[in-house]
């Protein structure tokens, strides 16, 4: 996650959608006082800040009663900030006039490609993985990222960018915020897929029952790209 207080803008991490190279390029211009998560991979150029703070926990205690413990967890350890931060309690932590005063964005991926990506970065280190099907059934309530930008099943976001158009669209949100340094993208956690995956008739009815507000909301195509005319 990024929030930038110099440029008022919130980026809000998805998976599989770049976002770790996203926030590489972010935390350059995002200034001093800016919050800036960490990342797996050390960059010399991204330099993690001002996430950890304390918080008021107690809305989102009221709001989503069923997560207390993780919530209490993070306010023990003042991590008010984290790499996959939900936009929900986001909106909380950083106060609800600064979450709409701030130009507020996010990635999201074609369904098909971004199970796929999934199976492949989960298992790269799995001499023998699992069958594609099989794990898309083990794994299908981790595999949506529609609660981080979501509240009560509305997008909270301003702006959901795709990932098949990455470059295109990440300048467009800068735009929208009224950012016009210039982004360069680094490539990272790419190159860990094997070859294609299989979409069973199983498989491809849990994709489209785990999606299917992603595929309404975005109209992305109902079958796989393998599948398609």
């Amino acid at each position: 996650m990024i929030v930038s207080h110099q440029h008022r803008f919130v980026f809000v991490k998805t998976r599989k959608t770049a976002g770790s190279s996203i926030e590489a390029a972010l935390s350059r211009i995002a200034g001093p006082d800016a919050v800036v998560t960490p990342l797996l991979e050390e960059l010399p150029d991204h330099r993690p800040r001002n996430w950890r703070a304390s918080f008021n926990p107690v809305p989102e205690l009221l709001a989503n009663p069923r997560a207390a413990r993780w919530t209490l967890k993070q306010w023990r350890r003042r991590m008010a900030f984290y790499s996959h931060l939900p936009a929900e309690p986001a909106r909380s932590r950083l106060g609800r006039d600064r979450w709409d005063e701030y130009f507020t964005f996010c990635f999201e991926r074609d369904p098909w490609d971004k199970v796929t990506s999934m199976y492949f970065w989960n298992t790269r280190q799995d001499p023998s993985p699992p069958p594609f099907e099989v794990w898309v059934e083990r794994r299908r309530r981790e595999l949506s990222d529609w609660h981080l930008y979501t509240s009560r099943g509305r997008i909270i976001v301003d702006f959901v960018g795709r990932y098949e158009r990455l470059e295109a669209d990440l300048r467009s949100a800068l735009d929208q915020a009224g950012v016009a340094d210039p982004i360069e993208l680094p490539r990272l956690k790419s190159g860990t897929r094997r070859g294609p995956v299989a979409f069973t008739p199983r498989a491809r009815e849990i994709v489209l029952d785990v999606f299917a507000r992603e595929f309404e909301a975005f109209g992305y195509p109902t079958e796989p790209a393998s599948a398609q005319p």
